[in-house]
């Protein structure tokens, strides 16, 4: 009976010892719980053949008797995701229709000022009022890790609304305006009196 007791003692020893260790793993293995799974990435970003500044058309600002380039300068930061593509067309809004109207693409020279006449049509004879004009370009002009300037010029007999814009307000480099009056590239928010606005002239590349 004696070994019999030290058995049943032995025992309820080694139990009372090992009964710690056991209530201490299943705490810790209770007490981390599972993690959810990652969120997945978002999706890339829709990549469009438009080029522009602002938004909708919605008017169009009275300019005086003159000859006018109205300009976009599109930065290497602003066509970084398209560069190597291809110009397809360039698309502006006119509503009276003036004297001449010629689309230009400008090379880059300085952050004010565009550099060497990279292309230059006449679309004079296609040009409808109050609609958006689309000239299908005639030479390959593809995008490089640079600037490159959009303008339209155009000649006004008299004080007419000829270029349309959106509603503003005007963002940097999307109202740029040159005036045969003073021969100065200056952004169009800028001249006295003239309302913060975005020219609606467009880029349209070949994805």
């Amino acid at each position: 009976m004696k070994s019999d007791n030290c058995f049943i003692i032995a025992g309820k020893l080694i139990f009372i010892l090992l009964f710690p260790l056991l209530f201490s793993c299943s705490k810790s293995d209770s007490s981390t719980p599972a993690q959810p799974p990652p969120p997945p990435p978002p999706p890339p970003p829709v990549l469009t053949g438009e080029i522009y500044y602002g938004g909708d058309n919605v008017d169009a600002p009275t300019l005086n008797a003159g000859r006018y380039e109205a300009a976009a300068r599109y930065t290497k930061e602003k066509i970084a995701t398209r560069v190597g593509k291809t110009i397809k067309e360039i698309r502006f809004y006119t509503a009276a229709k003036p004297d001449s109207v010629k689309v230009k693409l400008y090379a880059p020279s300085t952050s004010t000022a565009p550099g060497d006449l990279l292309y230059s049509a006449d679309v004079t004879g296609a040009l409808e009022s109050n609609k958006w004009n689309t000239h299908l370009l005639t030479k390959a002009i593809t995008l490089k890790n640079e600037d490159i300037w959009l303008s339209i010029e155009f000649k006004l007999p008299g004080s007419l609304k000829t270029i349309g814009c959106d509603p503003g307000p005007a963002l940097t480099d999307g109202d740029w305006l040159l005036s045969s009056m003073d021969g100065l590239w200056t952004p169009f928010n800028k001249r006295p009196g003239s309302p913060s606005i975005n020219w609606n002239i467009r880029l349209f590349v070949d994805l």
